[in-house]
């Protein structure tokens, strides 16, 4: 995610370490591979080549193949993760909150890179289990954790009804989510979606959640922006 705030805080602490930026950019390069050839298909010597690297130093900053992968799809997940964490810590209405945490969930996931990644994840899983389980913990896992953890405190200020906060973040991830998923991983061909498909369907999901979670003063709530 590009902004001056960002560009400034970079600045702030310092130029990004030669080791750490070459990290970076063996990373980028093997996201372009893993998306031209699949998971299986990669090898980390065609990695190596497409970042103009040796095998060597591939292997110094990444342990396996299945690590390199770990580390694109976590990279992929950053902008998203930084989107969330800034909309659930703020003091905003929760109703806005919860528009802004939708559309990002939505943008992100039905992005033609990540719905490839997931795609390549669901494949290999059965083979790399260890991909799933860190796709889970770092996209879908960490947002269930944040979002409960947000609904409990607004719980806390009285803004929230719910009594189980994790049962409730559960039930708006899916009602974000739900439909779009098996599209994109079973249709990708034929999946596809607008910016004004996205916050048409994340404006009802919040409206319907709010109706069955919020206070009554949100209940009432209708601020569009």
């Amino acid at each position: 995610m590009s902004s001056a705030g960002g560009t400034d805080r970079r600045a702030a602490r310092g130029p990004i370490p030669r080791g750490a930026r070459r990290r970076a950019e063996i990373a980028s390069a093997a996201e372009h591979v893993f998306l031209q050839h699949g998971f299986a298909e990669t090898t980390m010597q065609m990695v190596a080549l497409a970042a103009g690297s040796s095998k060597e130093t591939l292997y110094r900053h990444f342990g396996s193949k299945e690590e390199l992968f770990i580390e694109v799809v976590d990279n992929r997940n950053n902008e998203v993760r930084q989107v969330l964490d800034a909309n659930l810590e703020s003091d905003g209405a929760v109703p806005v909150v919860l528009r802004s945490v939708g559309v990002a969930l939505l943008e992100c996931m039905c992005s033609p890179t990540v719905v490839a990644l997931a795609r390549m994840i669901v494949n290999e899983t059965h083979r790399h289990p260890a991909l799933g389980e860190a796709f889970y913990a770092m996209a879908p896992g960490r947002t269930l954790q944040k979002l409960t953890v947000y609904l409990a405190e607004a719980r806390a200020r009285g803004e929230f009804t719910g009594g189980d906060p994790a049962r409730a973040a559960e039930i708006f991830t899916g009602s974000i989510m739900g439909k779009f998923v098996p599209l994109m991983l079973f249709t990708p061909h034929a999946f596809g979606i607008d910016p004004d498909q996205i916050r048409d369907h994340v404006a009802e999901a919040v409206a319907v959640f709010v109706k069955s979670y919020a206070t009554k003063d949100y209940r009432r709530f209708d601020d569009k922006s």
